[in-house]
């Protein structure tokens, strides 16, 4: 009785420490075999991350749906989705990143979802997504990233420029709200009478699309 509250107390130590996730599949291979019921499914999922961490998908798939089995949590279908997404299996990612909403609608699962929404074309989903993402975190500059990428895939380009400036707002290294400026700038229109193109809003923002298209800002008059 005594070696067993002290196997079990290794156990939860190795459980709750700062280098759990950094054992081997072995290591939890054997707490699974020699824990309580009660507790299997926590080892079950930490194995599956070792085994993520081997890059073996399939055997990580497999302890997560045993961990979700015993217990299903937020983070063991959050980790079988990505491993799902990695696999090319969208659909059932999507699936499991749902659940994971329905347990806890954390930032996370709304980011993951929302991307794999982006790559079955779910587009009207994914704005979703990205709307709940920034509603629960307004000031990240990341937050925006999949709604804008939405909004420009379904030809809303005002309301995914709105996005990207706002994100470049809150963080000036944000790539993919830059490149979005860059890559689809508002429309530069010539005004009767002048050979000046007029970029709508700041010109600074489109100086470098601007030249890197071969465009200046001002250009000789053509003879008539």
């Amino acid at each position: 009785m005594c070696r067993l509250i002290i196997y079990l107390f290794v156990l939860i130590s190795l459980l709750v420490s700062s280098t759990a996730f950094s054992q081997g599949v072995a290591e939890y291979t054997e707490a699974i075999e020699q824990s309580p019921e009660s507790m299997k499914y926590k080892f079950y999922f930490l194995r599956g991350l070792a085994y993520r961490d081997q890059r073996d998908v399939d055997a990580a798939i497999r302890d997560f749906s045993t961990s979700i089995k015993m217990r299903p949590t937020q983070d063991a279908y959050l980790r079988r989705g990505e491993m799902y997404f990695e696999k090319g299996s969208y659909k059932v990612a999507e699936s499991d990143f749902s659940e994971a909403i329905e347990i806890n609608p954390s930032v996370e699962a709304y980011k993951l979802r929302g991307l794999t929404n982006l790559v079955l074309g779910k587009l009207d989903m994914a704005i979703d997504d990205g709307t709940e993402i920034i509603n629960k975190a307004p000031n990240t500059s990341e937050s925006y990233n999949i709604r804008m990428e939405a909004y420009a895939q379904i030809g809303k380009m005002q309301l995914a420029r709105e996005d990207a400036r706002r994100a470049l707002s809150l963080d000036r290294r944000n790539k993919v709200a830059a490149e979005l400026l860059v890559n689809n700038p508002e429309k530069i229109e010539i005004t009767r009478g002048s050979s000046r193109y007029r970029p709508k809003g700041d010109i600074n923002k489109y100086r470098v699309w601007a030249n890197n298209k071969g465009f200046a800002f001002t250009l000789k008059p053509e003879k008539e």
